[in-house]
């Protein structure tokens, strides 16, 4: 992973939202706003009744929110909160913020659900896999086996009351890349409704969080295309207020010893999946849609037992074999194809 950043959200499947450039009220105009942030790039798309100027100065409140996420949520950033908690000293308590509290709850309870397929506490697992991309071998088996011991959220005590967290293991680390974009992505839009501006949308590499629909329109429309398939029919989405995330095994993958891995780290095997699944995960937040969208990655066929009884989620999972897709919709997906 970049910095807070899974490379599969550039993807695998491609988004792009598709709107008027125009309402039909000249007093509301479409403006989008662009900056680097985690690794990506965070887009915002708005339709404002205030001047250009008034809009830009809100988008950029919201762009600086992003940059103080990062200096959260960063593992690359020794200065950050996860990078100070990253290498403190085992039961020691840490300090930490509102939104580092929140994401770790939230958390938490994604990682039950998922069984441990999506665990931001496997850092030391996705630290050695990042050392094996880079020298193209293997881990010895028994740092992967130290590492793995590292993972779970029972090496971690959470006071919510004193805000403080502390480790309990020595090589427990954090890594919030499978969420932290999702969850910007919620907070910012969120700043950008309480400044008045309700109709739009952020989108950071494979994440897109929607507000309500542009003027004269019913819903957002997004464009899935599977595997950047110029042959494949696109999969054009409506939703608003809701967000929209898809994960992909398909593109960074190494071959060692043999085997083909994907970047996606697998929190089971500590070693990348050897799947060629990809995701798309309609939620009601970033937050939710962006690390279930990995997971079902992971999970396969079986995760969509886990969309189907997680309320306001839906899902549909393309497994590609000898370049044949097929395509799995969870329950209702359906319900949002235009």
């Amino acid at each position: 992973m970049t910095p807070l950043s899974r490379i599969i959200l550039t993807l695998c499947l491609l988004f792009s939202i598709v709107s008027g450039v125009r309402s039909s009220e000249d007093t509301i105009d479409k403006y989008s706003f662009s900056q680097a942030c985690m690794g990506t790039k965070f887009k915002i798309v708005t339709y404002s009744s205030y001047s250009y100027d008034d809009t830009a100065a809100i988008a950029k409140q919201a762009f600086a929110l992003a940059h103080n996420m990062n200096a959260i949520f960063s593992d690359y950033m020794a200065d950050s909160e996860v990078g100070k908690f990253n290498h403190c000293e085992p039961n020691k308590p840490q300090r930490a913020s509102p939104y580092l509290l929140e994401l770790l709850n939230v958390s938490a309870q994604i990682t039950l659900r998922t069984q441990g397929n999506f665990d931001p506490t496997c850092g030391s697992l996705s630290r050695l896999w990042r050392i094996s991309r880079r020298t193209n071998e293997l881990s010895p088996p028994k740092e992967l086996n130290a590492a793995k011991k590292a993972c779970g959220f029972s090496n971690i005590t959470i006071k919510n009351t004193s805000k403080e967290i502390i480790k309990l293991n020595p090589m427990t680390r954090l890594d919030f890349g499978g969420i932290a974009k999702g969850y910007t992505a919620d907070k910012m839009l969120e700043l950008l409704k309480n400044k008045g501006i309700r109709s739009a949308s952020v989108s950071a590499g494979g994440d897109i969080v929607l507000g309500d629909p542009p003027p004269g329109k019913d819903k957002w429309r997004v464009q899935i295309i599977p595997y950047r398939d110029k042959n494949s029919k696109p999969i054009v989405i409506k939703i608003s207020n809701a967000a929209i995330s898809t994960s992909g095994n398909t593109e960074q993958s190494i071959t060692i010893e043999g085997q083909r891995y994907s970047h996606i780290l697998n929190p089971m095997t500590g070693l990348g999946s050897i799947s060629e699944n990809a995701a798309t995960v309609i939620a009601s937040k970033g937050t939710y849609s962006d690390p279930l969208a990995t997971a079902l990655c992971i999970m396969g066929k079986g995760g969509l037992k886990l969309i189907d009884e997680s309320p306001h989620t839906e899902a549909i999972l393309f497994l590609q074999r000898n370049k044949i897709i097929k395509r799995i919709y969870s329950a209702e997906f359906n319900k949002f194809i235009d």
